[in-house]
């Protein structure tokens, strides 16, 4: 997983890509949007790639699982 600001990613978005890891972007430090490439991968993958992103921005378990729950209702309902 690479982490660029918002400035590098603007000049090197190209180079990232090639590169076809996941791009956390942030600004002032601060993770901002995630840029995933385009893969085939289980559920549990997405998921334990997502824990470090979620790490870094300070998400603490108990909001990760209120959202998460909240996005399974809009997917599944209820």
């Amino acid at each position: 997983m690479i982490f660029t600001s918002v400035r590098e990613f603007k000049g090197k978005a190209t180079e990232f890509l090639a590169k076809r890891e996941p791009v956390v972007i942030t600004r002032y430090g601060k993770p901002i949007a995630v840029l995933s490439p385009v893969e085939e991968k289980s559920a549990a993958a997405l998921l334990l790639e997502l824990r470090e992103v979620l790490k870094e921005a300070g998400v603490t378990r108990k909001e990760a699982l209120r959202a998460l729950e909240e996005v399974r209702k809009e997917v599944y309902g209820s």
